[in-house]
C-alpha cells in the first residue's frame, strides 16, 4: 500500500471516529420525511389543527394516483373545491381507531373543518374520486387495510349539503374500479375470501340514477379460499363483432396453489364463463407463482397450465422440467396458444417456436436450461427422452467475471436487470429447428 493511500485511510478513520453516533439515524429520518406542503395544503392543515388539535399525524395513501394526505377536489359539483385530509389523532381508549378523515370546505376564502369521520381501517391503501354507474354525483372511494395487513375494506362517500355521507362499505381481498361491460360507466368489482360459513365471493356494484347500488353477487367454487389476482382483457366475438370484455381471477386453492376463473359482466349480471371441472381439460391448478397474464400484449389474456416437457410424459423416476402452456378461453373452453419455459425464480418466460412442437424438450444442466432436439421414436429405460442436438442454452448470472467468460464462449447478453445478466447461446446444426439470436430476443418475456 502506498504512502498516499495509507495517509488517506488514516484521515478517513479519524473523520469516521469523530462522527456523532446519531448522524446515520438522522439521515434516514430525513429521507423518510413527508414532502413539503404547498401553500394551500398549509392553510388546510392549519384549519385541521384548529378543529382536531395540534397532536395529529398525517397519513398517506400507499398506491394510486392520489398519494397525498390532502385530497382536494370538487366533491359536490358546485364549482368550488373541498378537501379531505387523512390523519391520526390521540384516542380516548385502546379500542378506538386513531385513523380519521376530516372534511373541509372553503367559505369566503377560508378553509374550515365541516365534519370528522372515523376511518374503517388502520391504513389508507388507495383513494379515488369518480362517478359510478349512471348516477351524476361524484364519489370519494377510500380503500383501507386492517391492523393485520391481510384484511381490507372500502368505503364510498359523497358530499352533499355540508355532510360527508357513506353510501357503501365493502370488505374485500381485491377491489378495482373498471368499466366492466364497456358501456362508458364505471363499476366497482370486489372479490372477498371465504369465511367459516360462506364461500369466496365476487361482486359488481353499479350505481343507478336514483342513487341505489345494484349488486350482482357470484359465489366462487368451494375450493377457492381467496383471490390473489384479477386481470382484465377481451375475448374475440364469435360472430366477428366487437370484442367482449372479460376478466380473469387467480383464486387461492391451497397453501401454495391457484386456479383460474373467467368471468364477464353484462346486463347488470356477473357471469361465470369458465371454471375447472372434472369433464374439462386442462385443469388450471398450479403453483401460485405462475400468474395469468397477457404475455403477447394482444389484450387477450393467457392462462398458464403446467405439464412435463415433451419426451418426459411417461418418465418413471426422472424429474423433468416443467413446461408451461398458455391457454386462451374460447367458446367457454380453453385452447392452447403457446408452450414455454417459465422461470418464476429468475423472472422470465421463453416462448418456444411453433416448429419445436413435440420434437424439442428441455433439461437443466447445472444452472442452465438447455433445449434439445429429441428422438421421437424411442426413449431411455427410465422413460426420459433420447437427446440429440442442443439448440439453445439459457443462463442467468450476477457475476461480471462469469458474464465476460460466457460471452467469450459465444453467449449473447440478452438483458441486464439490476445485478442479473440474462444470456443465451444458440446452435444451428444446419437444420430447420435452429433458432436465431433475433428470434430468441423476441421470444423472451421479462416479468
Amino acid at each position: 500500500m502506498t504512502v498516499k493511500v495509507l495517509s488517506f485511510c488514516a484521515v478517513l478513520s479519524l473523520l469516521t471516529m469523530q462522527l456523532p453516533s446519531c448522524d446515520f439515524t438522522n439521515g434516514v429520518d430525513a429521507m423518510l420525511t413527508p414532502p413539503r406542503l404547498t401553500m394551500e395544503q398549509e392553510q388546510i392543515y392549519q384549519a385541521l389543527q384548529n378543529a382536531a388539535g395540534s397532536q395529529i399525524r398525517l397519513k398517506y395513501p400507499k398506491s394510486g394516483d392520489r398519494l397525498s394526505a390532502f385530497t382536494v377536489a370538487d366533491l359536490d359539483n358546485d364549482g368550488s373545491t373541498e378537501a379531505i385530509v387523512f390523519y391520526e389523532a390521540g384516542r380516548a381508549s385502546e379500542n378506538e381507531n386513531p385513523l380519521r378523515i376530516c372534511m373541509l370546505d372553503k367559505k369566503e376564502g377560508q378553509w374550515r373543518a365541516v365534519t370528522e369521520y372515523p376511518a374503517a381501517g388502520a391504513e389508507i391503501e388507495r383513494v379515488d374520486i369518480t362517478k359510478l354507474g349512471t348516477n351524476p354525483r361524484m364519489n370519494l372511494i377510500v380503500q383501507y387495510s386492517m391492523v393485520d395487513g391481510a384484511n381490507h375494506a372500502a368505503e364510498v362517500f359523497h358530499y352533499e349539503d355540508g355532510t360527508l355521507n357513506a353510501s357503501l362499505s365493502i370488505p374485500y381481498s381485491i377491489l378495482s374500479l373498471q368499466d366492466l361491460d364497456q358501456n362508458g360507466t364505471t363499476e366497482i368489482f370486489a372479490a372477498s375470501a371465504a369465511q367459516t360459513s360462506a364461500p369466496a365471493e365476487a361482486s359488481v356494484y353499479e350505481l343507478n340514477e336514483e342513487g341505489i347500488y345494484l349488486q350482482s353477487l357470484l359465489n366462487l367454487p368451494e375450493i377457492f379460499t381467496d383471490i390473489s389476482r384479477v386481470i382484465y382483457g377481451t375475448l374475440p366475438d364469435e360472430q366477428g363483432g366487437a370484442s367482449v370484455p372479460i376478466f380473469y381471477l387467480d383464486g387461492i386453492t391451497g397453501a401454495t396453489s391457484v386456479q383460474t376463473l373467467v368471468l364477464n359482466y353484462h346486463d347488470n349480471l356477473l357471469h361465470m364463463v369458465y371454471s375447472d371441472s372434472a369433464d374439462r381439460f386442462p385443469n388450471t391448478a398450479r403453483p401460485g407463482g405462475f400468474q395469468t397474464m397477457d404475455i403477447d400484449q394482444d389484450a387477450e389474456v393467457e392462462i398458464p397450465v403446467n405439464s412435463s416437457f415433451y419426451g418426459h410424459t411417461n418418465a418413471g423416476e426422472a424429474l423433468p422440467l416443467i413446461m408451461t402452456n398458455w391457454y386462451v378461453c374460447r367458446n367457454n373452453l380453453l385452447m392452447r396458444k403457446y408452450s414455454s419455459y417459465y422461470s418464476t425464480q429468475n423472472g422470465y418466460i421463453f416462448v418456444m417456436p411453433k416448429r419445436w412442437e413435440r420434437c424439442v424438450t428441455a433439461v437443466q444442466e447445472d444452472d442452465e436450461i438447455v433445449f434439445y432436439e429429441f428422438d421421437t421414436r424411442v426413449s431411455m429405460d427410465d422413460g426420459t427422452a433420447v437427446l440429440l442436438n442442443p439448440l439453445l442454452r439459457l443462463s442467468v448470472t450476477n457475476d461480471a467475471a462469469t458474464l465476460e467468460m460466457m460471452q467469450d464462449e459465444g453467449y449473447t447478453l440478452l438483458r441486464q436487470n439490476g445485478s442479473n445478466y440474462y444470456l443465451g447461446k444458440t446452435f444451428s446444426h444446419g437444420n430447420s429447428l435452429a433458432i436465431t439470436d433475433s428470434e430468441l430476443l423476441t421470444s423472451l418475456k421479462f416479468l
